[in-house]
């Protein structure tokens, strides 16, 4: 069964340009993984520092292989830093 994965994050006003230069790495390793349908990272209009990762997989193996990869262990230890919230994520 297919699966959608929406995560809400806030990054520091500073630390944008340093997020931006991760995310597209993480965006286009993303994109090639075996069972990703796709995985765009969106920026809200009016608020330069949000942004949603919107991902959808064939299935959960493919998240788990996705959340167990290298590019996202290592996205994920960077960011941690440059957010100025804890990220909302959803899976549906």
């Amino acid at each position: 069964m297919e699966k959608i994965i929406i995560a809400q994050l806030s990054v520091k006003e500073d630390c944008r340009q340093q997020f931006m230069e991760a995310a597209k790495i993480m965006v286009e390793k993303s994109n090639a993984e075996k069972g990703c349908l796709f995985y765009r990272l969106l920026n809200e209009v009016a608020k330069p520092n949000e942004f949603v990762f919107f991902e959808k997989y064939i299935n959960q193996e493919a998240i788990d292989f996705h959340n167990s990869s290298e590019h996202f262990k290592s996205f994920v230890e960077l960011i941690a830093e440059l957010l100025s919230s804890e990220p909302k994520i959803d899976v549906y």
